[in-house]
């Protein structure tokens, strides 16, 4: 196996590239493979320095909508012109 900085370097990223780019990349191919979210060292550091940001979700809700279909009046345009 290889280890990551190799890959990246393989995929043309800079060394000296900022530590966000090469963190999300790392985070989406997580992703995509496994199917698993993970957070970055970057976010974790955001969220240890702004816990009152951090909004929790308690459960999933099913949206819903109510369509109401509304009827419409026809333009006043007939094909018959009077005479």
């Amino acid at each position: 196996m290889k280890k990551i900085d190799r890959l990246m370097q393989e995929l043309g990223f800079k060394q000296n590239a900022p530590d966000s780019v090469k963190e999300a990349f790392i985070k989406h191919l997580v992703k995509a493979t496994t199917g698993v979210n993970i957070m970055t060292p970057s976010e974790k550091k955001e969220i240890e320095a702004n816990p009152e940001r951090v909004v929790v979700i308690q459960s999933s809700q099913q949206l819903s909508f109510d369509f109401i279909e509304e009827t419409r009046p026809r333009s006043g345009k007939s094909s018959k012109k009077a005479m």
